[in-house]
């Protein structure tokens, strides 16, 4: 029997290799949760089916991707070997696919949200529910440099995302070669979410610019064992990055924290005192002086932004099971919408459904608070688990479903505005842009578009090449976990995942980095 135990351990590459069987069983277990014809009979077969199904499979995956290394390729032709041609055609390239973007919608897209931005800095009237600092930099900076041109706005982003990106394939060439870095250019630029997205001067793509920044530097950081930091000019601009990365969204935390953990386990004492003191103070310089100046107004409904996760599964029960639900939940969730508004308008696994309905009220949010609102969310899990935790899933599912198109194309467009802001598109090329996004999306969703698949081989690939035993592949698993605290952690902060793609998208720019993380094992003599 012991030895039947340690054949089925060693086959399934033993705690790795578990680890990798129960996420697998429980991904796939999900969609049978939120299946049409859901039940325990139902789940119970399948789920023995899944089972067998993860147990055969995934050691024959790990054992594949455990071979599998990426080191410098020396082959490289005349023209990558000139540094100034080189970086030129590593800014070029996105540069260029951007513009064509840009010209299709100019001058750009503005949601609801980037118009309310755009009106804080032609007014000079700030306020910090939309992160002021991002406000400062992708509207303000530009609008000035301009003379308030409206075009200098998406056209100031796509300047600075190539840049990001110039420097970014830079740094992955050095360390891969050019057979890894045409990889890399083709995943990220050709993807039409990065052409989509980057129309918006969201707060989503100056964050994902300075993830992939701050990424970049790790890698040079972990790869040297520290000493790429120990210039000065690279102290200064990790810091400054780090700290605008922060500003750039309320929750960027989940991130730069951990991302900032991770790079202090490769330096010495007297640098992380440096580095730490400094990001400290820019940001208490920031948000203290330079926000009081500005006289930035702080946001308000706070918890309506981070309570989508309890208001969705409260939702769900009085929508759908309402005689399941106590009489407490009951009365809060009728003084937010009237029972008609839950009725015809709440999607599962959206409060965003209700959210924006004429007739609720989420100040009630506010005066009840999270403690007692989170208390309600649990009582609708125990009164009616099957409806609470189906929703629970619909509303988080984005990090962890695959071969699930929850996702939708963004196309730029521009909201209804009494600024001016008008469409100004070229058919020509608009079309062709929608129709190479439909065509992408519907052949490769899976590979441009699925934040789950992404997950899917961060997860396979960690577990398949670290032995978690070993403190030294710890330092290596640290700079990947940035990426699950922050996207498995904004999940629970959702209304909704109707604007999900958008949330998630910097992982998609992260991913040829993380993979060189865990895929490069030589040695990097500086």
């Amino acid at each position: 029997m012991k030895k039947m135990i340690k054949n089925l351990w060693d086959y399934i590459n033993g705690i790795n290799g578990l680890l990798i069987i129960l996420y697998v069983i429980f991904i796939l277990s999900t969609h049978i949760i939120t299946g049409k014809y859901f039940s325990s009979y139902y789940f119970l077969i399948y789920f023995i089916l899944i089972t067998l199904f993860s147990i055969f499979i995934c050691p024959f995956i790990t054992g594949f991707l455990s071979d599998k290394k990426i080191r410098h390729d020396e082959i490289c032709n005349n023209i990558f070997k000139n540094l100034l041609l080189r970086k030129f055609i590593f800014f070029i390239v996105p540069f260029g696919i951007f513009l064509i973007y840009y010209f299709a919608y100019y001058p750009g897209g503005f949601s609801p949200d980037s118009i309310d931005q755009y009106q804080q800095a032609v007014k000079n009237s700030y306020n910090d529910t939309h992160p002021a600092m991002q406000t400062l930099f992708t509207f303000k900076l530009p609008l000035t440099l301009s003379g308030g041109w409206t075009g200098s706005i998406v056209l100031f982003q796509i300047v600075c995302f190539s840049v990001v990106l110039c420097y970014s394939f830079e740094v992955i060439f050095q360390y891969t070669g050019i057979k890894y870095t045409l990889f890399s250019i083709v995943f990220i630029v050709f993807n039409p979410q990065t052409g989509n997205i980057t129309m918006y001067p969201w707060k989503d793509i100056s964050f994902a610019m300075g993830t992939m920044l701050l990424l970049s530097y790790s890698l040079q950081i972990y790869l040297t064992k520290g000493k790429w930091i120990h210039k000065w000019s690279n102290t200064v601009a990790f810091s400054i990055v780090w700290v605008l990365t922060t500003l750039f969204r309320h929750n960027a935390v989940l991130f730069t924290v951990p991302i900032l953990f991770a790079v202090l386990l490769c330096l010495n004492k007297k640098r992380i005192l440096i580095i730490v003191l400094s990001v400290i103070l820019m940001v208490v310089g920031i948000k203290v002086p330079l926000y009081s100046v500005l006289s930035v107004e702080k946001p308000g409904e706070r918890q309506v932004e981070t309570l989508g996760l309890p208001m969705t599964v409260i939702g769900a029960v009085i929508t759908y099971r309402p005689e399941l639900a106590d009489e407490e939940t009951k009365e809060f969730a009728y003084k937010v919408a009237p029972k008609e508004v839950w009725n015809e308008n709440y999607v599962f696994g959206s409060y965003n459904s209700v959210k924006w309905n004429d007739k609720t009220n989420n100040n009630i949010i506010e005066e009840y608070g999270t403690q007692k609102i989170i208390t309600m969310m649990f009582n609708c899990f125990k009164n009616a688990p099957a409806t609470a935790l189906k929703s629970l899933i619909e509303l988080t599912k984005a990090p962890y479903t695959i071969s699930d198109k929850y996702n939708f194309i963004i196309f730029p467009g521009i909201a209804e505005n009494k600024c001016g802001i008008v469409s100004e598109n070229n058919l020509n090329l608009m079309n062709i842009c929608n129709g190479y996004s439909e065509f992408v999306s519907d052949k490769f969703y899976d590979l441009f578009m699925s934040l789950g698949m992404m997950h899917l081989i961060l997860i396979l690939s960690v577990l398949s090449k670290c032995k978690l035993s070993k403190f030294s592949d710890w330092k290596k698993i640290f700079f990947i976990l940035p990426v699950f605290f922050y996207n498995f952690g904004t999940t629970l902060l959702l209304t909704g995942i109707e604007d999900s793609v958008r949330f998630f998208f910097y992982t998609f720019l992260l991913i040829p980095l993380l993979l060189i993380f865990i895929y490069r094992t030589d040695e990097v003599k500086e």
